[in-house]
């Protein structure tokens, strides 16, 4: 911008009008007059528009930006005033030495008067001592380290392994240090050391390298006024031009309007001639173009001052153009190469009454871009906080979603899961950290729940069939990545929340996941038959991912709109061959204490009624279709009282057996109404397979002092002791593990805390044999190359698959629907008060048939 010179008799009116319409919009000083002070002097000049007090640096109200700065500019005029100090104190003693107070007039002792007039200045200078400073030290300085804590936080709680409180400290911990850093900035920034570096470079008096800043500002203290005033000048307008700059962290005065300087008259006053020719010959000899307009009154225009340095003045007649014209011829003249930086406005051809100046128009724009840029400073220190509290503090990790107090979801990280389940999701995640980069993983996701609902009064057994199918996994796992092959199998979580609740979501992550990511082999577990669990299956078969049930048992689980899901694979026998094994027992005569009960009794049927369950109805359906129908008579329940009635009408109607076909959470209902109503009547108690996990755990944690009385039908052998010896290869390996994370599950104990419930074998054999049948399935498929697509070949080879396992034979019909396992084993157990389980026959099922023996190997060879 140039400056402007206002000549002829009415300049000083239009000056105001002039400055009148910017004054309340940009940094404004007017040091036109002394205003009853001291007469002015080119220092008094400065410090009136930098100094500490200057008017330049006052914030404009309503502007929305930061003030401008002066650092370079007041320092100097520090060390003026520490030299004028010093020598005044010398000139008061007459008797001493200059500077005997402070020490012996040596170099040294004279820059220890500026080190001591620098540290008190520093003091008075701290950005926190206003509201102004606190507002601008958060916003000018936070941003960066904002950004570093939130960095700092995620990287720190993902190496460190830590979740919930200890992140909270740790988050806290960064935010601290990111104020403290902030704060040290602040205190650098509002002392002007950050840019003490200029003194190097500026060409008047340069700092020498490794010059201590005391020393320097001594040295330009007892320079020449002529090179004071200069380095002064550019100083000034160094500091200026920072001011204005577009950089980050501030906005830039230049993006609303220059700061103005009124001056005053420069022929009368030749303390303001000469600010005014100082300020042209800094720019003259450095280039620099500079953010402020200057306006200055004159009787005449000065010609002496471009001199040499420039052609001419830009002269412009404001009566036959206005000053938006005159700019732009100014603009024209400023093509040469060193244009005279001047725009003469003659007062005496033109005057305005200032009563007749319409008022300035407002632009919005001015207050939309610092708007903006408030906005955006305030995103960048709030937005790494939130987005770093929010990764780390989050209920959730990645791909879990936070339901009922449950995360529920996709997810291969395991912070989330119930803590019962710490030690094999441990052994699991250190087994798919030791993958190899290069190796080729295929991905099979365990479906099963990993939490727990709040609250939840937990009997210490409710994620005991997770734990143990994890660990049948985990054996799988370990077995085949030990091979040596370029694949490898990769475990990740779906969690459907607390009896399956949140199957649907579940299921829906697993189908958004397998949409783009073909490395996805099958879904391994879905071990309960409930609404929510087909619901599930539904969602799955959209994308043909194949789905193999562990303990899932009811016929009708498979079925979905009318037809069975040609992706579902059940590893366990069905409810149907269930309820033909549990009739030929009946047929045959349950075991007493001593001697068998008469062949064909009365049952009473115990059927759980519940929207959301398929397994207890389905069971009592299949069995009433196999029994003679003269000889059983259906009883419905639907919670633990319910139940105990049900038991009561059946015993009183003559039943000799009750037939519980629940879930195995009411079996101490089940007990409690047996012993009321029905042991003095020596009714015997039959059950399916769901209770084997509560019924083996009771009689586990209390060998000798539990009173169960039952006789129960098992997908496997539930037997831990060393009558329950595995008789194939995959069933030590299986055992192996189990005993591996047994061993584990006792170290997370704490002192004084009971014991871990036993894990239950059958599902962890299950689980196992899942896990086998998608290794086998894959390994058709392993020389198909990278581009393979893993689910598709997964599922072709599935069917047809015959493969022993750790529960047996796993063979699954070619055919396109359905695929249970065929002819599997059923365990027939009892137990009684204070004895162990007893293995009273294995039965497979084959058709209408039932072939049993007492023992598999015996079974095998009647088989044979």
């Amino acid at each position: 911008m140039p400056a402007v010179v206002f000549t002829g008799a009415h300049r000083e009116a239009q000056v105001r009008i002039f400055t009148g319409a910017v004054a309340a919009e940009v940094p404004y000083a007017d040091v036109s007059s002394d205003r009853d002070g001291p007469p002015a002097t080119f220092r008094r000049l400065v410090d009136r528009v930098a100094g500490e007090k200057g008017d330049l640096g006052a914030r404009v109200q309503g502007s929305l930006l930061p003030a401008p700065r002066f650092p370079l500019t007041q320092i100097i005029l520090l060390a003026l005033r520490i030299h004028e100090e010093h020598a005044q104190s010398g000139k008061e003693q007459p008797g001493k030495d200059a500077g005997s107070d402070q020490g012996n007039g040596s170099q040294r002792s004279q820059d220890d008067v500026y080190q001591e007039g620098l540290r008190e200045w520093r003091r008075r200078r701290a950005a926190l001592r206003s509201l102004g400073g606190r507002f601008e030290f958060f916003v000018r300085f936070l941003g960066g380290p904002s950004i570093a804590a939130a960095i700092v936080t995620v990287l720190l709680t993902a190496w460190l392994d830590t979740a919930g409180a200890i992140n909270a400290v740790i988050l806290v911990g960064s935010v601290l240090c990111a104020l403290l850093a902030a704060q040290l900035m602040a205190r650098i920034w509002s002392s002007g050391t950050y840019r003490h570096g200029w003194f190097y470079d500026e060409p008047y008096v340069k700092r020498n390298r490794r010059e201590a800043l005391a020393s320097y500002l001594r040295r330009v203290a007892e320079q020449e006024d002529a090179v004071i005033e200069r380095l002064l000048m550019f100083a000034f307008l160094e500091d200026l031009r920072l001011a204005y700059s577009r950089q980050r962290p501030w906005p830039g005065w230049g993006r609303s309007g220059y700061a103005v300087l009124r001056l005053g008259d420069v022929g009368r006053d030749d303390e303001r001639l000469r600010f005014l020719k100082v300020m042209h010959k800094v720019l003259a000899d450095t280039g620099r173009k500079v953010p402020l307009l200057v306006i200055v009154e004159a009787e005449t225009w000065p010609a002496d001052l471009c001199g040499d340095d420039h052609p001419s003045a830009a002269r412009v007649n404001p009566a036959k153009t206005d000053l938006v014209q005159a700019y732009a011829e100014w603009q024209t003249c400023a093509i040469r190469v060193s244009p005279c930086p001047y725009l003469v406005v003659d007062t005496n051809v033109v005057y305005e009454n200032p009563a007749d100046v319409p008022p300035v128009k407002q632009r919005a724009i001015r207050r939309l871009r610092p708007v903006g840029y408030w906005l955006v400073v305030a995103a960048t220190i709030l937005a790494p906080l939130s987005l770093g509290g929010w990764l780390v503090l989050r209920p959730c990790e990645a791909g879990l979603s936070s339901l009922n107090g449950e995360c529920v979801g996709l997810s291969t990280a395991t912070k989330n899961f119930d803590p019962m389940l710490a030690p094999i999701l441990k052994l699991i995640a250190e087994e798919n950290d030791a993958i190899a980069v290069d190796a080729k993983p295929f991905r099979v996701i365990y479906f099963g729940p990993l939490t727990r609902r709040p609250g939840t009064t937990d009997p210490g057994n409710s994620l005991v069939g997770t734990a143990a199918e994890l660990t049948g996994i985990y054996a799988r796992q370990r077995d085949y990545n030990r091979q040596k092959s370029d694949w490898k199998m990769y475990v990740e979580f779906a969690n459907p929340g607390q009896d399956f609740l949140k199957a649907g979501v579940a299921a829906q992550a697993i189908v958004e996941r397998a949409t783009w990511d073909r490395s996805v082999a099958a879904v391994v577990g879905l071990g309960w038959s409930r609404t929510e669990v087909q619901k599930a299956l539904g969602t799955l078969r959209g994308v043909q991912l194949p789905a193999l049930t562990t303990s899932a048992t009811a016929d009708r689980l498979p079925v979905i709109d009318g037809e069975a899901s040609p992706y579902f694979y059940r590893m366990a026998s069905p409810n149907s061959q269930q309820a033909r094994v549990a009739a030929h027992w009946l047929g045959e005569g349950l075991p007493l204490a001593k001697g068998k009960l008469r062949k064909n009794p009365r049952v009473g049927i115990l059927w759980q009624r519940d929207p959301l369950e398929i397994y207890s109805q389905d069971l009592a359906d299949e069995f009433a279709k196999r029994y003679p129908p003269e000889f059983s008579l259906k009883y419905e329940f639907s919670h633990g009282n319910a139940l105990k009635k049900a038991v009561k009408t059946a015993c009183e109607n003559g039943a000799e057996v009750l037939y519980y076909t629940g879930r195995g959470d009411l079996y101490p209902a089940l007990k409690e109404g047996w012993g009321s109503y029905c042991a003095e009547r020596n009714v015997i108690v039959l059950s399916g397979d769901d209770v084997t996990s509560t019924v083996a755990t009771e009689v586990t944690r209390d060998k000798e002092g539990h009173n169960v009385d039952l006789r129960f039908i098992s997908l496997s052998d539930p037997r831990t002791d060393a009558s329950a010896q595995a008789t194939t290869n995959y069933g030590r390996v299986v055992q192996l593990a189990m005993k591996e994370v047994e061993a584990e599950r006792k170290k997370s104990v704490g002192g004084g805390d009971p014991a871990p419930v036993p894990l239950p074998p059958d599902h962890a054999m299950l689980a196992h044999d899942a896990a086998l049948a998608v290794t086998s399935a894959f390994d058709g498929i392993q020389s198909y190359g990278d581009g393979t697509d893993v689910r598709a070949g997964v599922q072709d080879n599935l069917r047809g698959l015959s493969v022993e396992g750790a529960t047996g034979t796993i063979t699954f019909l070619a055919t396109r629907a359905p695929h249970d396992a065929q002819n599997r084993d059923l365990w027939l157990m009892s137990v009684a008060p204070g004895k162990e389980l007893k293995l009273e026959g294995i039965c497979r099922p084959k058709g209408s048939a039932v072939n049993c023996s007492a023992t598999r190997s015996e079974r095998t060879e009647t088989t044979r």
